[in-house]
């Protein structure tokens, strides 16, 4: 199934593609009469059929439903962006495709990039939810300082230092006595020990990611990989 998406879909009646979805629709030959599946990204899919090609694909939706987000629980990144732009698109895609429901940037002591173009973010997130045929658009928050951040309760925060009350990342998870699961990835450089001690100071919890070091973005696939494959946790 190919998925196309509108930020708007009523229940029936017709609506106009923008330009990137009619192109898309012009590449894979679509004529009048063909039938197609959109989404909205709140979690809406409907069946449309093509009225009319030229300027812009128009569509009469035929039906809609409505598919409630596939988790017990909601699993929240925040990360410190690395210094190539595809590195970070790349853990963004991936942590799409294995559940992300946000993703929030944040700036800090050792960050070695201050500013992402969040509509090139929109836009791998887009692809990713229509490659792997999901209905929720995870949330992308702009670049925040660190410390600026209203801190979640339950965060989970993974570095590099040795400590001796780090848990391993699923076992904190199961002791939560959650169904937020809030995730704090360091820059390349990792947190300093001053950011360690706010957290600490903000009841975080540390956790370990295994013996080897990572880099940023394999830690963050780490976490959605382990939350996907450990769900069993939140049933």
């Amino acid at each position: 199934m190919q998925l196309f998406f509108a930020e708007h879909l009523p229940d029936q009646g017709r609506l106009t593609l923008n330009d990137e979805e009619s192109k898309h629709c012009k590449v894979l030959r679509k004529q009048i009469g063909d039938q197609i599946q959109l989404i909205d990204g709140q979690g809406h899919l409907a069946t449309a059929s093509i009225c009319q090609i030229q300027p812009k694909f128009e569509l009469e939706v035929l039906n809609k439903t409505y598919h409630a987000p596939p988790r017990a629980y909601a699993f929240h990144l925040y990360v410190a962006p690395t210094k190539q732009n595809d590195r970070i698109e790349w853990l963004l895609e991936k942590a799409i495709e294995a559940g992300l429901d946000s993703f929030t940037l944040i700036q800090t002591e050792r960050s070695e990039k201050h500013s992402v173009k969040l509509e090139r973010l929109h836009k791998v997130a887009l692809s990713a939810i229509k490659q792997s045929h999901q209905w929720h658009l995870p949330k992308i928050h702009t670049m925040q300082p660190l410390k600026s951040i209203g801190m979640p309760n339950h965060a989970l925060v993974a570095h590099c230092e040795t400590d001796a009350q780090k848990q391993p990342f699923l076992k904190a998870v199961s002791h939560l006595g959650s169904n937020e699961v809030n995730v704090f990835i360091g820059p390349e450089g990792d947190f300093t020990v001053g950011e360690i001690d706010w957290f600490k100071s903000k009841g975080a919890q540390f956790v370990s990611l295994g013996e080897s070091r990572l880099r940023t973005e394999t830690a963050g696939i780490y976490c959605a990989m382990a939350l996907n494959a450990g769900s069993p946790f939140f049933t």
